[in-house]
């Protein structure tokens, strides 16, 4: 069996009792995973450089980013990516559509504690409430001028 590496722990438990799984320290898997992190690293050959299987230092990837050694320290390649922000909602109210059909009117804004503006179209009224940015106001009026 040339170039097979046997578990040493294994030959080191006493006799009649059972297997005992070594207790890796924290400050060696967090040395192990920021490895792992580094740009061009195979995670494959950290872990059998170290005697330990790739799986568990898949494990202690997930942990480590999840802050179970401390706040992760990761390379500047190797950051999480960050998440996306929901748009923002805007309140709106549904009004039944009138009888007779319009044209669309201009834009009138009325000026009141709550800051109202209503956009009437041939199918749609748009009331708007609160501060609106100019390109979430330009994308409703696209949108109900077709």
């Amino acid at each position: 069996m040339v170039g097979t590496k046997v578990d040493k722990t294994w030959d080191e438990r006493s006799a009649g009792s059972a297997y005992k799984r070594p207790n890796f320290p924290t400050e060696f898997k967090r040395q192990l995973v920021e490895q792992s992190f580094e740009p061009g690293a195979s995670v494959a050959l950290i872990a059998r450089s170290n005697d330990i299987n790739a799986n568990l230092l898949f494990k202690w990837r997930r942990l480590y980013l999840a802050g179970e050694y401390g706040l992760p320290t990761l390379p500047e390649g190797a950051a999480p990516k960050p998440t996306q922000q929901a748009p923002s909602l805007l309140s709106v109210d549904v009004v039944a559509e009138a009888a007779s059909h319009t044209p669309p009117t201009a834009v009138t804004t009325v000026r009141s504690p709550e800051d109202l503006c209503e956009i009437e179209f041939d199918r749609a009224r748009l009331r708007v409430r609160g501060n609106v940015s100019p390109d979430m106001l330009r994308l409703l009026i696209r949108e109900l001028t077709r």
